[in-house]
């Protein structure tokens, strides 16, 4: 099995945002200050490996708020 790590980012901050109700801008400028990397992956971008791992820190950091 292919795991697509930019589906599940996109995937992980979606639910993350539904549990808390942050948006994904307000999540982003948080956890990496630009607002627009949401946007921009969904467009097709890419990101690295280093700004995964900020966000899945983030997420197992504030899991129990989510």
């Amino acid at each position: 099995m292919v795991i697509d790590i930019k589906q599940q980012l996109l995937s992980d901050a979606a639910d993350f945002c539904a549990k808390t109700g942050l948006s994904k801008a307000r999540l982003a400028t948080i956890v990496v200050n630009d607002g627009k990397f949401f946007a921009r992956l969904e467009r097709g971008g890419g990101f690295t490996a280093a700004t995964y791992e900020k966000f899945m820190a983030y997420f197992r950091a504030h899991a129990e708020g989510a």
